[in-house]
């Protein structure tokens, strides 16, 4: 096989991972019921330099909002789950804390926007077990 072959297939699972940790955080987005607190969900696509990708994913992963960060191959280096109380406490997670911390070089945000169903995260990461 060859290498850009090789790169390709990376990239292509990269890119479903990356889908379906999307696709798992909107399913997760608890609902208000009853009167219940929502919660805002967010996935943050991060890149980073690459000489400080596991310092940068530390320091995001220490941040209050951030409830995980996984480190990933395709056109992120990161991707980041935030999740808060308030849509407004978004600008105070991503760009005035993420984006300020050394090393990081741009983010790409997607906002969940409504919860359809419940979702294992494992099954997120099945993707790529298969055999080809």
């Amino acid at each position: 096989m060859s290498g850009q072959a090789v790169r390709q297939g990376v990239e292509g699972r990269a890119g479903r991972v990356v889908s379906a940790l999307a696709g798992a955080a909107a399913r997760l987005v608890p609902v208000a019921e009853g009167g219940g607190d929502a919660v805002v969900t967010a996935v943050v696509l991060l890149t980073a330099a690459v000489d400080s990708i596991p310092e940068v994913a530390q320091a995001v992963a220490d941040l209050d909002g951030v409830s995980e960060v996984y480190s990933v191959a395709g056109d992120a280096d990161l991707v980041v789950m935030v999740r808060v109380r308030r849509h407004e406490e978004l600008a105070d997670v991503i760009a005035d804390r993420i984006g300020k911390i050394d090393g990081v070089l741009g983010t790409h945000t997607m906002i969940a926007f409504r919860a359809y169903s419940r979702h294992d995260l494992e099954a997120a990461f099945s993707l790529g077990d298969e055999e080809p």
